[in-house]
């Protein structure tokens, strides 16, 4: 073997190596992008209503899948993992995975038991992102759609007491600006539905609540709490009366994006 032979021998065999030992590298780390570690990532659940939360830092991870029943989620009991950075895979001491499709600096994309779901850094952007797939519109969109629903029953201060003296069963929401759950643009719906199917549904906007007002409802009958915040709260807020009392009343809290149960509360 003359020496060009034997330098084209040793020159393939050092790129074989260095192919090696890059391919090592970019596989055998058990890094997690850092776009994607050490961060809380939001999905909100659409069915449930919660927020789904995962966070993998200090090689561990911390996944959160709440329920109104508190069940143990399969992941609560996976604390280390490993990463397979050839197939994007987490895999948990717990036997099972996640498979990173995608991700950039706001949100990731991951496959858990064959479903792909996006998380957020916003939660807000979770729920926006989940409305839009479910409703096939926006959040402002629908908001504008069912608006007018709300606007048909509103009433005045004045409006409000005769109301509350009638004989007759009366359904008032109060919702103000402190409704900011996703349920206080639900209860749009449900309003409609409500006016479709019977009359005395009453809106009343809770912003327009002042201290003589809940003084003198309270004075009607003292059921009537005098606290601002027993109208004006995160939920629509929903009170049935008749005769000067209260028959009834309940928050709008639908179950995810379903508002079924309310569609056949009747007086």
């Amino acid at each position: 073997m003359n020496n060009r032979d034997i330098i084209n021998t040793i020159g393939f065999m050092i790129m074989i190596l260095i192919i090696v030992i890059m391919y090592f590298f970019r596989y055998s780390s058990n890094t997690i992008p850092e776009n994607i570690s050490g961060k809380e990532w939001y999905h909100y659940n659409y069915k449930t209503g919660f927020f789904d939360k995962f966070n993998i830092k200090n090689n561990e991870l911390l996944y959160y899948k709440p329920s109104n029943i508190n069940e143990l989620n399969e992941y609560d009991i996976c604390k280390k993992y490993t990463y397979d950075k050839k197939n994007n895979q987490l895999n948990f001491d717990c036997g099972k995975s996640f498979k990173i499709l995608s991700y950039d600096e706001k949100t990731v994309n991951i496959k858990i038991n064959d479903e792909e779901i996006t998380y957020f850094l916003n939660y807000e952007e979770s729920i926006n992102h989940e409305f839009e797939k479910y409703f096939e519109k926006s959040l402002i969109e629908y908001k504008k759609e069912k608006e007018q629903a709300k606007e048909l029953i509103e009433i005045n201060e004045q409006k409000l007491y005769e109301v509350i003296k009638s004989d007759e069963y009366s359904k008032i929401v109060f919702i103000g600006d402190k409704c900011t759950s996703i349920d206080c643009v639900l209860a749009l719906n449900v309003l409609e539905k409500w006016i479709n199917k019977t009359e005395n549904v009453y809106f009343f906007n809770a912003n327009n609540l002042n201290d003589k007002l809940l003084i003198n409802l309270n004075k009607i009958n003292k059921s009537f709490e005098k606290n601002y915040d027993s109208y004006n709260s995160i939920y629509p807020k929903v009170i049935i009366t008749n005769k000067s009392s209260i028959i009834d009343k309940y928050d709008i809290n639908c179950d995810g994006f379903k508002c079924n149960k309310f569609f056949d509360n009747e007086f």
